[in-house]
């Protein structure tokens, strides 16, 4: 055998390797990781585990704030050459702590850096240096032990801890559903209840299936509007009505003069009441697109969509109704309940999506009613979420991401209004696909 020869050989093994790595990365293109963040808590510890946990959270502290620091007024954002510039210094300073600790806190650091140079670039920090006001300690694998799954084992600086786990139903949902733990969870002191929380983090592989048809989903103040098939449904959320009745009874307390607790629970409960929904109804639609196969076109809302909605409205009370309808809180939470189960997502332009005419593309203009509108070209009348949702689908199907699907030539679907009570209480609409 010749040296041409085994050139040759060698060359033909670099392009099949070559060939086979660009195969694999096209067939993981429709491969998406998802990561989830499960809190699970600990009951009441004992004064000296707690003891223990506190000075060692402390430490780590010290650690984190040292390593941030060091990396703003040097510009150095790399976990490895923080961890390189003080790792002598701070394990000489605390020798019985184990030495993993300073490379988690080395890559706590790096992160809070990395953030806070990226808001200060957008002109969004809101301090001059970055500040450390809340703390949990990383952990890597050498840190910690799991016992089943009802304790772990930490290592400290008083020896390896045995901390008890009253496990929650995310994370046994998570454990059964076919999520890998990760090897880095977090602890978090809780010093009121002389307990911990673990962020136990999972992840998991879900590819994305392949779409047969199209559901289209527009987002409103005070419902979703969703087209599958021939039919608009419009599914009432109340968020109109939980914005207007914590605005009242804000003034009621601000007239009582009442204090920034109950200021603060007012807040909590109406951010819980309209997180609770968003979550109901992307559930919903997402329950629908993978019954019927099909993938979910939305708008594609910008960051700051209600700044842009509010430019032109003078009305204080609209105002604040529009900042805190949670557009995008929605369109995440339907984006990521698709991502979990598979379902690809369209992004469309909302450029004038509900106020464009569906029949013959001109603009429309008010009809006889508030959210009812119509085409001064073709005379024909269209609700404002009917023609958004239509105009919505359109685009989507011109994108060519999924099969393209029959466009009647006189496009007015049935519409059906749906309460909350009703539509919370189903798991479909009922269509045939």
């Amino acid at each position: 055998m010749e040296a041409g020869d085994i050139e040759k050989g060698s060359g033909q093994r670099r392009r099949s390797r070559r060939r086979n790595k660009s195969n694999a990365e096209k067939k993981d293109e429709k491969k998406d990781v998802l990561t989830h963040a499960v809190a699970v808590p600990s009951p009441r510890l004992s004064w000296r585990k707690f003891n223990a946990l506190k000075e060692l959270e402390e430490r780590y502290k010290e650690f984190v704030v040292e390593f941030v620091e060091y990396g703003f007024k040097r510009g150095v954002t790399g976990q490895v050459s923080l961890r390189k510039a003080l790792y002598s210094e701070l394990r000489g300073r605390y020798p019985d702590l184990p030495s993993h600790y300073v490379y988690t806190a080395a890559q706590d650091a790096a992160t809070r850096v990395k953030s806070f140079m990226a808001l200060k670039r957008e002109g969004k920090a809101k301090t001059e240096k970055p500040e450390i006001r809340r703390i949990s300690i990383w952990l890597d694998d050498r840190l910690w032990k799991p016992e089943g799954y009802t304790a772990i084992r930490v290592s400290t600086h008083r020896g390896r801890i045995t901390i008890p786990l009253w496990p929650t139903k995310q994370f046994w949902k998570h454990l059964n559903g076919g999520w890998r733990l990760k090897s880095q969870p977090r602890l978090k002191l809780d010093e009121k209840r002389r307990a911990v929380y673990v962020y136990f983090v999972f992840e998991k592989v879900v590819e994305e299936r392949p779409a047969k048809g199209i559901i289209a989903v527009d987002l409103n103040e005070n419902n979703v509007a969703v087209k599958a098939g021939g039919r608009v449904y419009i599914l009432e959320t109340g968020i109109r009505d939980i914005t207007l009745g914590y605005h009242s009874r804000r003034e009621v307390m601000q007239s009582l003069k009442g204090n920034r607790y109950t200021s603060r629970a007012l807040k909590k409960n109406e951010l819980n009441k309209k997180s609770d929904i968003r979550r109901k109804a992307a559930n919903f639609v997402v329950r629908e697109a993978e019954r019927l196969g099909a993938a979910i076109a939305v708008e594609n809302l910008p960051k700051e969509v209600p700044k842009n909605m509010i430019s032109r409205v003078d009305d204080p009370v609209l105002r604040d109704r529009i900042y805190k309808a949670g557009f995008r809180s929605m369109l995440r939470e339907i984006i990521r309940k698709a991502r979990e189960r598979g379902i690809p997502v369209v992004k469309v332009n909302p450029r004038r999506t509900s106020s464009t005419c569906p029949r013959c593309g001109g603009g429309l203009a008010r009809g006889s009613a508030p959210r009812l509108l119509r085409c001064p070209h073709c005379g024909r009348e269209w609700g404002r979420d009917v023609a958004a949702v239509i105009n919505t689908e359109r685009r989507a199907l011109e994108e060519g991401r999924v099969p393209p699907g029959p466009m009647p030539d006189d496009p007015t679907p049935e519409v059906s209004w749906i309460p909350m009570k009703a539509w919370a209480r189903r798991k479909s609409l009922g269509i045939t696909a």
